[in-house]
């Protein structure tokens, strides 16, 4: 995906806060524990997210001035800075306006078809959406712009890759969506069943999933995650935002993995299942919460 670009003193403007520190470019907006590519603008909104401000990619963080009187004098001394009263508000707001108001944003990827595709004439291809060889696409799927699709790719009736993620940020009482921004790269011989979702990743990158990985219908998988290779992925499982589910994985039906948790390689999550913290390697796992009981043999 292409980065965006944008000075500090820029963004001091909109805010109409000085820059504690270096101007610099920046060509991302995210969240400081996210991955993170190239320069990124972010912000702290609890001393518990302090230490996260020594990442390589992180330039510039929107912070209170409490949090930013117990950081460190050497780390202020390698980023930059806005003190605001609501880091996280000011945060989304910034992103909206970039959105709105500016050409930050406007990045899209150049549309790209290979050779021998099988589009059904009631699919829906957005522009800015790469396809690349002997992919079939059924009746009613739609794909988004900003994403990638693979070699030998079978997106099945009414799927849906690139939809807009779920995140919601309260501004008081009131629930506000959050415009996602990224995109979805889906990897060789995947197949994606009927009706299932794949959401859009919420500022950078891509929400992923793996090569030869197969998804029954129904499926939703939220913004920022991703699913390794050779994954099978039954049919009603919810991934939630920024999950892992790594290499060689099986989510039987009506599986949950909430968000943020990864589960490890070659293992089993049960049916009903629902994932709330990570699961090691080559464990099956039952239940609401999940629990482990049993071992997966190395594949």
């Amino acid at each position: 995906m292409a980065y965006r670009n944008i000075t500090l003193k820029e963004i001091s403007t909109i805010l109409g806060v000085p820059i504690l520190g270096n101007d610099h470019i920046i060509n991302s907006l995210n969240l400081i524990n996210r991955e993170l590519l190239g320069s990124n603008l972010t912000y702290v909104g609890h001393e518990n997210y302090i230490p996260y401000i020594n990442r390589e990619e992180v330039t510039a963080v929107l912070l209170t001035k409490e949090t930013y009187d117990v950081i460190d004098s050497d780390i202020k001394s390698k980023k930059s800075f806005f003190i605001v009263d609501n880091p996280e508000d000011e945060f989304y707001s910034l992103h909206k306006y970039l959105l709105e108001k500016t050409e930050f944003y406007n990045d899209s990827q150049e549309t790209v078809y290979g050779d021998n595709l099988n589009i059904h004439p009631t699919a829906v291809v957005e522009e800015g959406v790469i396809i690349k060889n002997n992919v079939t696409i059924g009746p009613h799927a739609v794909i988004h712009k900003g994403s990638i699709i693979g070699n030998n790719v079978v997106i099945h009736s009414g799927a849906r890759i690139g939809n807009q993620g779920f995140q919601v940020i309260y501004c008081g009482a009131v629930p506000h969506l959050i415009q996602h921004v990224g995109g979805v790269k889906i990897h060789d011989d995947v197949s994606i069943g009927a009706n299932s979702c794949i959401a859009n990743s919420l500022f950078d990158g891509y929400t992923e999933i793996g090569k030869s990985t197969k998804i029954d219908a129904l499926v939703f998988i939220a913004h920022n995650c991703k699913v390794g290779k050779n994954c099978v992925i039954t049919p009603g499982v919810v991934m939630a935002g920024s999950s892992l589910v790594d290499d060689g994985v099986w989510l039987a039906p009506n599986s949950v993995v909430l968000n943020g948790v990864e589960v490890g390689d070659n293992s089993l999550v049960c049916s009903h299942s629902l994932v709330m913290k990570d699961v090691p390697s080559n464990t099956k796992v039952i239940g609401m919460p999940a629990r482990k009981v049993g071992k997966i043999e190395s594949k």
